[in-house]
């Protein structure tokens, strides 16, 4: 039996770290656990440790490894299945390999790369969104390897528990929401591909008191980063770019650029009246929409016409599917008689409107849609050159953005007092975001209720009555 150099309990006192002094095992470290009722032990050999302290470090991953294993009867009943001597236990104790705790490494680069190309390949199947991980590979290109190379680490072997402790600090000319999604991202990145193929200890994303994503504190105003245009700003901005700015590409541009800011036009008005994302508006099909008569009664008491568009859609962020009642049918019909006069007027080949057709496509270009940068780029010019007339939201301190329609809709929805869970419906979001957005809104909705005094009333005072002393 080999001798022994060092010895450790572990796991309170259930097995033992050893470390033999002679045999073939001398200078290796093993992890041994008694078997009830026997005097032998089943052991496993540690891997990749160098003292004791690593040893026990790593012994309950051993243990936890060698006790899943089925029990060996031929320790307890002293014979084997074989009669073989090689099948012999030497020693009481049967030596075993584990693989190394220690994590691998690989280039920074390639482990960003690998990541991507395997959410790629879940876009592709249909699991993930693509914007989703589009959003994903922009951060880990221009944020994240940018921010590692400029402390220095390359390898994944590198990072450690304090890596990304200065990632707010290096990012804090975006909003804290802004700065908390990229750590996301990063979080996402190191559990499900570094932890997982065994580039980064699983410990320091387990303690929670290490903090190796940092926690950054989002405040209730920057969860408003797309507010709501009030009605004065709605006018302001309709009215420039339907009277001015629409007109102004003629000077230079000429038909194409014509094209695109009536586009432009429609679009935000469709925005506005449907609470649709802009990603869903790009992709938006002339099938896709319904135009009903629904008729009303005026006030003369005559039914007269009034229709509806139903517009089948399916959120992209969520894959919710909905169908939404909007008042645009008007303006649907004008934008279609408006794209036929204009194909007609210039004889362009081969190009014609169906119904498969992009409602807000490009002609020029096979109907595709427009780039999302560049129509993003024209709202941000219109609300540059507007900025001295709008008043803004006033409980966020953001500028308007294209994703603001979306919120005026719900915003207006509610003040209108159409119930919660059916603007979430339209919305396509969780009914508790809802909840939120009417919370902050129904103090105003009830603002005359609260506060206007009661008149030709005199104040009453309540008198409690005593059903045993009552005369």
């Amino acid at each position: 039996m080999p001798k022994i150099a060092d010895k450790r309990k572990v796991l309170g006192g259930r097995g033992s770290v050893v470390l033999y002094a002679s045999g073939t095992s001398a200078g290796k470290y093993f992890y041994r656990e008694l078997i009830k009722g026997t005097q032998t032990y089943k052991t496993r050999r540690i891997e990749g440790v160098s003292n004791m302290d690593e040893a026990e470090a790593a012994a309950t991953e051993v243990a936890f490894e060698l006790n899943k294993e089925p029990p060996d009867l031929s320790l307890i009943f002293g014979k084997r299945g074989s009669d073989r001597a090689s099948d012999k236990p030497s020693g009481g104790y049967t030596a075993a390999r584990v693989a190394s705790r220690k994590p691998r490494s690989i280039p920074i680069m390639k482990a960003i790369q690998n990541w991507l190309a395997l959410e790629y390949e879940k876009a592709e199947a249909g699991l993930l969104s693509r914007v989703r991980v589009n959003a994903k590979e922009i951060v880990c290109r221009r944020h994240l390897r940018p921010y590692l190379e400029e402390r220095g680490i390359t390898m994944t072997s590198q990072i450690d528990a304090s890596t990304f402790e200065g990632y707010p600090v290096y990012r804090s000319s975006i909003t804290p929401l802004g700065r908390r999604k990229e750590l996301q991202i990063i979080k996402e990145w190191c559990r499900n591909y570094l932890v997982k193929n065994r580039y980064l200890d699983s410990n320091l994303l387990l303690d929670k008191q290490l903090r190796f994503i940092p926690n950054v504190p989002v405040r209730q105003t920057d969860l408003m980063k797309n507010p709501a245009i009030n009605p004065e700003d709605w006018k302001i901005i309709v009215d420039y770019v339907r009277d001015e700015w629409k007109f102004e590409v003629l000077k230079n541009y000429g038909e194409r650029g014509w094209y695109f800011r009536n586009m432009f036009h429609h679009f935000i008005l469709f925005a506005k009246n449907s609470g649709m994302s802009p990603e869903e508006l790009l992709k938006l099909k002339w099938k896709q929409i319904e135009i009903v008569d629904e008729g009303r009664i005026n006030s003369k008491g005559e039914k007269v016409s009034w229709e509806v568009a139903y517009v089948r859609t399916i959120r992209s962020k969520t894959q919710q599917a909905r169908e939404i009642p909007v008042n645009q049918a008007r303006e649907l019909r004008r934008w279609k008689q408006w794209i036929d006069k204009y194909l007609e007027e210039r004889s362009i080949i081969g190009v014609k409107i169906t119904k498969d057709t992009l409602v807000f496509g490009n002609p020029d270009n096979n109907w595709d849609s427009f780039n999302h940068n560049y129509i993003l780029r024209m709202w941000t010019e219109i609300r540059t050159k507007l900025k001295d007339q709008l008043t803004g939201h006033r409980f966020s301190p953001h500028p308007y953005t294209l994703y603001s329609m979306r919120s005026t809709f719900i915003e207006d929805q509610l003040m209108k007092g159409t119930p919660v869970m059916e603007v979430a419906e339209m919305a396509g979001h969780d009914v508790r975001e809802t909840q939120r957005t009417y919370a902050r809104l129904n103090l105003r909705r009830k603002g005359t209720e609260l506060t206007l005094p009661e008149m030709g009333k005199k104040r009453t005072e309540s008198k409690p009555i005593d059903l045993f002393n009552e005369e």
